[in-house]
């Protein structure tokens, strides 16, 4: 059985100009997520998929592979399907495909590790992705989706809404070749604390990692503690 890990990092970024090189607690954002797989060691090759010169030192510098971006991948109309693909066309020796990202740097190791031991040890999934399960009121279009406002539940009773975290996903060679996409029809979902959930689009989400960080850890002096 063989295993890869590829994660993305473009130089570029539409809504916050920066974005991977921007500094989270002292260190900059593209550093954690790569640390965070090294640390959870279940991988047989990790894949850095980047434009940048700077991240490519880097990943090369921990001893892991470089894929230089396409162009065309490198665009905002590309997305992780895209790229998930082309990963497993260009290196179609593994069994089982990962693809994490830079814009979730607080997923931990331990989670990693969970994820990667579920899909490759359970035969019924096919796939898994990282996620969190939100207990609230939901809208779309002017309507509620999850509830009756003539009858308002309790909303520890309302069955959750599940939202993916963006963070990690996996899957079987199989059903990649087949659904060519990063979700396949037998996910294992796993979810995790809504910290390690935090994804970083946005200015305002930047800001809030900082806070948060700073407050379940300190910074990234002890992030890496489980």
């Amino acid at each position: 059985m063989k295993t890869a890990c590829f994660i993305p990092i473009k130089a570029n970024s539409e809504r916050v100009p920066g974005k991977n090189f921007r500094l989270l607690n002292g260190r900059k954002l593209y550093e954690y997520i790569i640390e965070h797989v090294m640390e959870a060691d279940c991988f047989d090759d990790i894949y850095i998929d980047t434009n940048s010169e700077e991240i490519k030192a880097y990943a090369e510098s921990k001893g892991l592979h470089v894929i230089e971006r396409k162009p065309e991948l490198a665009q905002n109309t590309a997305n992780g399907n895209d790229l998930l693909v082309y990963h497993f066309e260009q290196y179609p020796q593994y069994d089982y495909y990962f693809q994490l990202f830079a814009t979730a740097p607080f997923l931990q190791p331990k989670s990693i590790r969970a994820c990667f031991e579920r899909l490759v040890n359970a035969a019924e999934y096919d796939s898994c992705f990282t996620a969190v399960a939100n207990h609230s009121f939901y809208w779309l279009n002017g309507n509620p989706i999850n509830y009756r406002p003539c009858i308002l539940p309790r909303s520890q009773d309302m069955l959750p809404v599940v939202e993916e975290t963006t963070g990690l996903y996996g899957m079987k060679r199989e059903a990649l070749s087949k659904y060519r996409c990063r979700i396949g029809a037998r996910p294992y979902i796993h979810f995790v604390s809504k910290y390690e959930a935090v994804d970083i689009n946005t200015e305002e989400d930047l800001q809030i990692a900082e806070c948060v960080g700073k407050i379940v850890w300190g910074g990234y002096s002890q992030n890496t503690q489980e």
